[in-house]
């Protein structure tokens, strides 16, 4: 339970719920409860928080800007929080310009709106994925 153990932080959050879903008793019953497209729709938001978790505390640097083209809502929220469907015209740092669809979590305090620069970076794991990370200051 915890009680009077370490206080766990948001990254042990993330992996407790990720191993709750995906392994042991609690990821066999998991898989034998609940829908496939449902357990892929959790596994994609835990995806998402992850990405939000690592552009807000700095570990990924800002290597391409982007315009905001167009907006979508997808109906999904992660905390309150939206994920939306941007369409971005991009600009990376070597000055290549292309256009590319991108599905996120943005703060619903800073959604952005058509026309407004915001900030990407690349993805750790897949480096020909960008990360959100927020309004282009």
């Amino acid at each position: 339970m915890g009680w009077f153990g370490k206080k766990k932080n948001q990254q042990d959050a993330l992996e407790q719920a990720d191993q709750m879903l995906n392994k042991g008793l609690s990821g066999m019953m998991m898989k034998g409860f609940v829908p496939k497209q449902h357990r892929d729709a959790i596994n994609q938001g835990l995806e998402q928080a992850r990405q939000a978790q690592m552009a807000a505390g700095g570990s990924v640097s800002v290597t391409a800007t982007a315009t905001v083209l167009s907006i979508r809502d997808t109906g999904k929220l992660i905390n309150f929080d939206p994920i939306v469907i941007l369409e971005l015209d991009i600009t990376e740092s070597d000055g290549s310009r292309y256009q590319k669809t991108l599905e996120t979590l943005v703060s619903k305090l800073q959604i952005p709106r058509v026309g407004e620069h915001v900030g990407l970076g690349q993805h750790p794991a897949n480096p020909t994925e960008f990360i959100y990370m927020g309004p282009a200051v």
